[in-house]
């Protein structure tokens, strides 16, 4: 059995291969129960057509030409085009414009060198003798600002022309999503395919149900990542003396729209540090391990006068991060996916909500108290929800629940995938 486990694969930020490592062991459990001693290889494809081997380099430019499939120095022109009427829509006020600008660029991309044809070719190395497409969740249902919508929309006619099934596993939105904008039309092609069988949510249910259309009833499910200590074999029993605080780039906000730059993130993690260490707590900062993240790390140590050993080295792979959240005995983090792992390890977490995914979740899992609202980024009060957190631990009932949620998405679309075997 080929599976094709589609998603952010090569992202810097290591969270998102925790979402694709659980549902790996999810899928290959479930289909070992069915048929014991069936074979599953996975091909993991990344939706933005990246390498399999990624070079960290600072020029975002250089960046895409060594690490994107196929890239050429020869669209240097049509991208600077691209990418220019990009941050002219994200600044235009009405949605006429906003539309038309999207419409200018849908043309660059499908005529473009580094675009659609790109990634159709990306595709096509990777999908080929696959078996089955599993798109893997996260926060996928997005084109206002890292823009998936395109990808999946390759995803779908690939899979029409092939004869293949694809199915959408604990899907969640990023972003803003308005049946008015030109994107959400590409979005819903992509989701609304024949090809597509299967959709669950693991957040805005309403949102994910207009893209999938009437032809899925959608369910809200639960992330993968949820079998996260299962996945990863990890032992909880090893020592926890320290509090980490996982950082988030400095532009993480600005980037979705929201007054909330590099200078607050600094003071409010600097204000946070100081206050773990007048209550007795040891501290240090780690990163999911995005590069922009550590910048900013380096920034608060900076500006606390700490020596480098406080930020936990760049991790280079996702069992690294997981090793580093299990040795916590609590975290304050901005990721989600760090957030979630702690919880399956029994690390009680507070997470700055920059991005109502994130309320959303908490809500689900049974802890809104522990998502702290943007208007809420007070160090006292965000030390204070850790500590309540920490007195209560991690409910057992509470993730047993994740945990089947995550597990029914799983369920519900295996059938399908021992039917079509080939």
């Amino acid at each position: 059995m080929k599976i094709a486990m589609c998603g952010l694969v090569k992202s810097e930020n290591l969270g998102e291969m925790f979402i694709a490592r659980s549902l790996e062991y999810l899928i290959t459990d479930g289909l070992e129960q069915a048929e014991p001693g069936i074979e599953v290889e996975y091909v993991e494809v990344d939706l933005l057509g990246r390498n399999d081997t990624i070079e960290e380099i600072a020029d975002a430019r250089e960046r895409r030409l060594r690490n994107y499939y196929g890239y050429s120095e020869k669209g240097r022109f049509t991208e600077k085009v691209f990418l220019s009427l990009q941050q002219r829509g994200r600044k235009a006020k009405s949605k006429a414009m906003q539309n038309a600008i999207s419409r200018t660029r849908h043309l660059i991309w499908t005529l473009g060198r580094n675009y659609r044809r790109r990634l159709e070719s990306y595709f096509a190395l990777k999908f080929e003798g696959v078996d089955y497409i599993v798109i893997d969740g996260a926060g996928l249902l997005e084109y206002s600002y890292n823009e998936y919508h395109w990808s999946l929309l390759l995803v779908s006619e690939y899979a029409e022309k092939h004869g293949l099934e694809v199915v959408y596993n604990a899907i969640g939105r990023a972003g803003a999503f308005d049946e008015r904008d030109f994107g959400s039309k590409i979005l819903k092609r992509a989701i609304q395919s024949p090809a597509v069988k299967y959709v669950s949510a693991r957040d805005n249910v309403d949102a994910v149900q207009a893209c999938a259309g009437p032809g899925h009833q959608v369910k809200l499910l639960a992330d993968s990542a949820f079998w996260m200590k299962e996945a990863f074999e990890v032992d909880t029993s090893v020592p926890r003396t320290k509090i980490g605080i996982g950082l988030i780039r400095g532009n993480s906000l600005e980037g979705y729209g929201v007054d909330f730059g590099s200078k607050q993130w600094v003071s409010l993690f600097a204000d946070i540090a100081r206050t773990l260490e007048d209550r007795g707590y040891e501290f240090e900062f780690f990163t999911n391990g995005l590069p922009g993240d550590v910048k900013l790390g380096e920034r608060v140590l900076r500006r606390m006068k700490l020596d480098r050993s406080y930020l936990v080295e760049r991790p280079v792979d996702e069992d690294v991060l997981v090793n580093t959240i299990n040795g916590y005995r609590a975290l304050i983090t901005c990721r989600m996916h760090s957030s979630i792992a702690a919880f399956t390890m029994g690390v009680p977490s507070v997470i700055l909500s920059w991005n109502d995914k994130v309320e959303k979740l908490m809500e689900i899992v049974g802890y809104p108290e522990r998502a702290i609202k943007r208007t809420a980024f007070r160090a006292h009060g965000i030390v204070d929800a850790m500590e309540l957190a920490l007195s209560q631990g991690i409910d057992d009932e509470l993730l047993g629940a994740m945990k089947s949620k995550a597990k029914e998405s799983v369920d519900d679309y295996l059938p399908r995938i021992l039917a079509a075997r080939h």
